[in-house]
């Protein structure tokens, strides 16, 4: 869908706003796709489980859209403590192409690895959290910012074969290893 918004002018000289635009409920001021569409996303991603990617190309707008979306989402999960969590899912991806710049301090060119670590209750698919990196400082700063009663009900954890967060689980949680060597 398109939609072609209208642009007013005021002309009160004591109008702050020189101009504005059209809005509704379903497309909000400065909104560039409709609530719907961003709610689908969100389901698409949170509760069905599929790739950020692959739910952009299959509703036809960029992978930064719905990933925009889905970060917005888990920050307004304002308190992981206050959603108990039974099992745990840790993971990591890239969320943009490797960067290269220049350190202002050396003049030396240094790469930049765009990562971020999100933390998901997987009973419910809901977004707990979203850390900058992927190393084991970050995500065990996150856990240990939950409460001991909420790291109490964790039962299990799931994570990939990542040395950095098992280093991390294992500095937040007392471990009962279970699984395949």
């Amino acid at each position: 869908m398109w939609w072609r918004k209208r642009r007013f002018a005021c002309t009160e000289s004591g109008c702050g706003r020189r101009t504005f635009a059209e809005h509704t409920r379903q497309v909000p001021v400065r909104a560039r796709c409709t609530a719907r569409l961003k709610v689908a996303v969100l389901e698409a991603v949170a509760w069905a489980g599929r790739a950020v990617l692959e739910v952009a190309a299959s509703f036809g707008v960029a992978w930064w859209t719905v990933q925009a979306v889905i970060n917005t989402a888990s920050k307004a999960v304002a308190n992981p403590d206050s959603r108990p969590v039974r099992r745990l899912g840790v993971d990591e991806h890239r969320y943009r192409r490797v960067r290269f710049f220049r350190d202002p301090d050396t003049a030396k060119w240094c790469r930049y690895e765009p990562w971020m670590t999100t933390m998901v209750d997987l009973d419910s698919g809901v977004v707990l959290g979203v850390v900058d990196g992927r190393g084991s400082a970050g995500v065990k700063a996150w856990l240990q910012a939950r409460s001991a009663i909420w790291r109490g009900g964790v039962q299990v954890v799931a994570i990939d074969p990542s040395a950095a967060f098992r280093k991390a689980i294992r500095a937040c949680f007392i471990i009962r290893v279970r699984g395949v060597a």
